[in-house]
């Protein structure tokens, strides 16, 4: 299976659902104090739909290159809205939802964790470039 097959699979066994977004929501923050800052007193809601809408985009990232321009429209949104992100930032949100994929994936291994970065590289590194300062 390729690791678009394995993504897409592990993808819709996780169900990314509000549980899935709250979880990652709630260990993204517990990971650095910036984020809960960031993150208090927004919409929960409207955060999980936001947050679903960004897994998706990063997500197609690697097959699409107009989605590649709607990842760096985001990153550039991200930049004028001074939100400061720092590299590591972006590492701990690729971690966080990694944490948050092996907690409801029941077929999480070594090889769909891969499969979760390698789909993820490309728009990651999109924002990367284009989101910090």
């Amino acid at each position: 299976m390729s690791y678009c097959e394995s993504f897409r699979a592990s993808y819709a066994r996780c169900n990314i659902d509000e549980d899935f977004l709250t979880f990652f929501l709630k260990h993204f923050c517990s990971t650095n104090p910036r984020f809960s800052e960031r993150f208090c007193g927004v919409d929960n809601e409207k955060q999980t739909r936001m947050l679903k809408a960004s897994i998706i985009l990063v997500q197609n990232a690697s097959d699409n290159p107009y989605i590649r321009n709607n990842v760096k429209s985001l990153a550039k949104r991200h930049k004028d809205m001074n939100l400061n992100i720092k590299p590591e930032e972006l590492v701990a949100w690729r971690e966080s939802l990694l944490v948050t994929v092996a907690n409801f994936d029941p077929l999480f291994d070594d090889e769909i964790e891969q499969a979760w970065r390698s789909t993820l590289e490309l728009g990651i590194e999109i924002m990367s470039k284009h989101a910090i300062n």
